[in-house]
């Protein structure tokens, strides 16, 4: 369970809501439904920079711009207030969040599904005091989790309405919010001292470990990766974040946590000797990270069963001299099943699926270890927005289904280690993460990069000003600097509407960091990092030469195959999707025409379809801008291009036509119009950079 630290410690304002709608949606109910199955245990880890934000959302204390927006009359809001609700009280899953409630879809139609932000005040214009009234009631209340309708009247009051909200139920609402968060920290607490959960912790405030103690160890997963030119190396910051840490979780829980989660399973030689140090009996991360430690390539095969079953479902003991830590490494298979594939299955057929997949697992260990365990290690709030019922059907029937297999029992991870000792030991380990094993969402690319040489920089202040750390509000700021998340939005893998938001964050931690030392914070960290034109990387270069067919459909499944690929990414707010509008641009060549395809989910688009269009935008030698209307049909320029659109955009472009030859640079982008106005665009910021190739091509990739 993890959320950035949306504080901003100078003001003492939340710039975010998002503990506060997980606080009502997710936290409480994923430990309360273990309530209705006894036997079904659970690890959950707990970050500390959440647990602090609860307990001030709990308390009354925290100043949240979005609260202050919803108490606020909304016949008093202002023209600037009034767009802002537009913009992002339509933060929910709109299939299942948003259609739960008939008012909620209507305004967002009203609205628009996607829309331009130049219009917004114009739009904004067009709801009346109720329309916005209903939407601050509305927002909050879809991000209260299923279970809490049965057990408080306010709100069966509330759905029952439906509309036409006065000013006393957003009150009663916001009693009910208080009321969920009041509980959730003490329902954890009382499920870990009847052992029916055991709790884990973080380092406070979510940092890469080993990114933390030196830099230099993405080199190991990264040889090829521009690094930042000053080197960061804290250990002392990384202990600081882990002592917190265990501080915190002693003081709410009574007793210190025995296992640790490294942010994003990050884990290095010199990350786990720290947590050994500070007596952690337990952590873990991936299987990407077991098979490179034991340096074997790790196989599944058509049905996604490991080819290595004996590595990967037994417990291992990290040894550093007379001392060690115990492992775990997750099955990334089954965990990504539950965090992104059975939400678009029927919930019975889903668990009953997950279920049989142990058995086999099972089976296929049979005689071979004594205790097998399988660890599946997930994000616990971000999945259930895309269930139906919040996720709560499919865990019934996997709860349901658990308790009936005798071949499988749940367990915590100290239970499992108490039982079994007899544990494989490892004497070094691969350094990465959970994603991709190594560290590049977090490092090596350019805004990372000019984050942490910002980062560099405050922390050489700090430790010359105040190397005794008595300013603990500064120092607080640095920690908070240091997390993962802030790194998490640069680059080119990840985006959202609130990216600025992240970076502002970012630099005023920095800023912070000045002011409470009483220094005027450099004028560099008032510039954003995020760069609006930069390069991004295709997700997958091209393999072979294509020739496909523009008629705006997929016409054959081949005639795409081998082509290069980038990846839409959220057209929603910070972690949450509403409704990609853009799924992903594929693109090729044949020796003289570059070839793209959109793919496009038109499912919320029927109604704005007569007013949809399209524009490409190529820079080679020259800058070539294609406008292209669906009413057009096929369109054809002779020797320039082709453009069809009906179930996708395809592209036909004569590479003489933009001055690119074999070996030259195209840098691109593709965006999606309504009524002449841009709502989506692919890359979201920045220009996809893609090379044109040789006509020995397909020989060269052959070989490859």
């Amino acid at each position: 369970m993890h959320q950035p630290y949306y504080k901003n410690l100078r003001t003492g304002t939340y710039l975010l809501p998002w503990v506060l709608l997980h606080g009502t949606k997710d936290y409480y109910d994923m430990a309360y439904i273990l309530r209705e199955f006894e036997g079904i245990k659970q690890t959950f880890n707990l970050v500390p920079s959440l647990l602090i934000q609860l307990s001030e959302y709990a308390q009354g204390t925290a100043k949240d711009i979005y609260l202050d927006l919803f108490r606020k009359d909304a016949a008093d809001l202002s023209e600037e207030e009034r767009s802002f609700l537009l913009v992002n009280f339509f933060s929910a899953n709109w299939e299942h969040m948003i259609r739960a409630y008939p008012r909620y879809a209507e305004l967002l139609r009203k609205r628009g599904f996607y829309y331009a932000r130049e219009e917004v005040q114009r739009i904004a214009r067009s709801f009346t005091d109720q329309d916005l009234r209903d939407l601050q009631v509305l927002f909050f209340l879809s991000w209260i989790d299923p279970i809490f309708f049965e057990r408080f009247e306010e709100l069966k009051e509330l759905k029952r309405k439906g509309r036409n909200f006065k000013e006393e139920d957003k009150r009663s609402l916001e009693g009910v919010q208080r009321e969920i968060l009041s509980q959730t920290i003490p329902l954890y607490r009382e499920l870990f001292e009847k052992g029916t959960i055991e709790l884990s912790t973080s380092p406070f405030f979510h940092p890469i470990l080993p990114l933390l103690i030196d830099t230099e160890i993405a080199r190991v997963s990264m040889p090829e990766r521009a690094l930042p030119r000053s080197r960061f190396s804290h250990p002392e910051d990384a202990s600081g974040q882990i002592r917190m840490a265990i501080e915190l979780f002693s003081s709410l829980f009574g007793r210190r946590p025995k296992g640790m989660w490294p942010p994003e399973g990050s884990v290095s030689d010199d990350a786990l000797r720290m947590l050994i140090a500070h007596g952690i009996e337990w952590t873990a991360t991936d299987e990407e990270i077991l098979f490179l430690t034991m340096k074997i390539e790790g196989r599944r095969d058509e049905m996604g069963y490991i080819h290595e079953p004996d590595l990967l479902y037994r417990g291992y003991r990290y040894v550093d001299g007379e001392r060690e830590i115990r492992i775990l490494f997750r099955d990334k298979y089954l965990s990504d099943l539950i965090s992104f594939r059975y939400a678009r299955m029927d919930a019975k057929d889903a668990a009953r699926d997950f279920i049989q997949r142990l058995r086999t697992i099972a089976m296929r260990l049979e005689g071979r270890i004594r205790r097998p365990v399988v660890a599946i290690i997930m994000d616990g709030e971000s999945a259930w927005e895309y269930y139906k019922n919040d996720g709560r059907d499919f865990l019934s029937f996997l709860y349901e289904g658990i308790l009936k297999e005798p071949t499988i029992r749940c367990v915590t991870v100290s239970e499992h280690f108490s039982e079994e000792r007899e544990l494989s030991p490892i004497f070094s380990i691969y350094p990465g993460s959970w994603i991709s094993h190594n560290f590049s969402i977090w490092i090596g690319h350019i805004e990372d990069n000019t984050g942490w040489e910002l980062l560099h920089e405050t922390r050489r202040l700090i430790g010359e000003t105040d190397p005794e750390g008595r300013n603990t509000m500064a120092w607080q700021c640095l920690y908070a600097a240091e997390g993962s998340d802030w790194f998490w939005w640069y680059g080119d893998e990840h985006a959202s509407e609130n990216d600025e938001v992240f970076d502002f964050l970012f630099r005023e931690n920095l800023s912070n960091v000045y002011r409470f030392l009483r220094l005027e914070p450099p004028e560099i960290l008032s510039v954003p990092i995020m760069v609006e034109e930069r390069e991004v990387a295709p997700t997958r270069q091209p393999l072979n030469f294509i020739s496909p067919r523009i008629d705006g459909y997929v016409t054959d499944y081949f005639e795409w195959l081998g082509a290069g690929f980038l990846e839409g990414k959220t057209h929603g707010v910070a972690m949450h999707e509403t409704a990609p509008l853009i799924r992903g641009l594929h693109f090729g060549f044949d020796i003289s025409h570059l070839y793209l395809r959109m793919d496009v989910d038109t499912s919320y688009l029927k109604a704005e379809e007569p007013h949809l269009s399209f524009e490409i935008n190529l820079l080679t030698g020259k800058e070539e801008k294609i406008l292209y209307d669906p009413k057009e049909g096929i369109k054809e320029e002779a020797g320039r291009y082709v453009v069809s659109f009906v179930r996708i955009l395809e592209a036909k472009i004569s590479l003489a036509s933009v001055c690119a030859g074999p070996g030259d640079s195209i840098r691109l982008s593709v965006s999606v119009k309504i009524k002449g106005f841009k709502v989506d665009r692919i890359p979201k910021r920045g220009l996809l950079s893609i090379s044109v190739p040789t006509e020995e091509f397909e020989r060269e990739m052959w070989y490859v």
